[in-house]
């Protein structure tokens, strides 16, 4: 599927409740930098607060809106960028969710392809300083479940959380300003983790009801 919108570099005003929620939130890293932070208590804290300003304005195509990635597991180190996945009806119409999104202040980077597996969207309050990538996914679909299996499997698993942390670190010294090798390299600890044997469908989200959270 491809989709009829052009990659943006310069945004609208970033909406004000949305600036508040991601500023002062140890957040901000430069777009294709690969530099871990501390894990810290105001990611969570961060991603509470941007779904609090995002959600009420939600049209009906945005189903969940979830905290994915390192900065969703206490005590994971992580590049100082939040991850959210906001979960988007099966076979709807791309445009209302790009347009809410839009409207409230975020780039539009790409569609699916060869550099990443979803429709991206980022927020940064200074040009090249990333605070949030924002991933479009279909709801309940194999890349929703992935992001919340691995989300849930470090949160859940002592070792492997450790175990991931190590190799993120070893990595991000390795790859320091090459992000794309560095999300390669993680690939052969992440798949087998995205789906457990056994587990079926864990970390499903169910749909949310109109303008509440998840």
């Amino acid at each position: 599927m491809s989709f009829p919108f052009v990659r943006s570099e310069h945004a609208e005003p970033v909406a004000p409740a949305l600036a508040a929620a991601v500023r002062d939130a140890d957040l901000g890293l430069a777009r294709g930098v690969v530099e871990l932070a501390e894990p810290s208590p105001r990611w969570g804290e961060a991603f509470a607060a941007l779904a609090a300003a995002l959600l009420p304005t939600a049209p009906p195509e945005a189903l969940a809106l979830e905290h994915i990635g390192s900065t969703a597991v206490p005590g994971l180190p992580a590049k100082a960028i939040l991850d959210v996945a906001v979960a988007e009806a099966p076979r709807a119409d791309p445009g209302p969710v790009h347009d809410w999104l839009m409207s409230h202040g975020f780039l539009y980077r790409g569609e699916p392809g060869e550099q990443r597996p979803d429709r991206m969207y980022a927020l940064e309050l200074a040009p090249g300083l990333r605070l949030v990538n924002l991933h479009v996914v279909e709801h309940d679909g194999p890349l929703w479940r992935r992001y919340l299996a691995f989300r849930d499997h470090l949160r859940a698993d002592a070792a492997d959380r450790e175990a991931y942390g190590s190799l993120k670190r070893r990595l991000a010294g390795r790859h320091p300003e090459d992000r794309l090798a560095y999300v390669a390299a993680k690939g052969a600890f992440i798949v087998p983790r995205h789906d457990p044997p056994g587990a079926g469908r864990v970390g499903t989200a169910a749909p949310r009801p109109p303008r509440t959270g998840s």
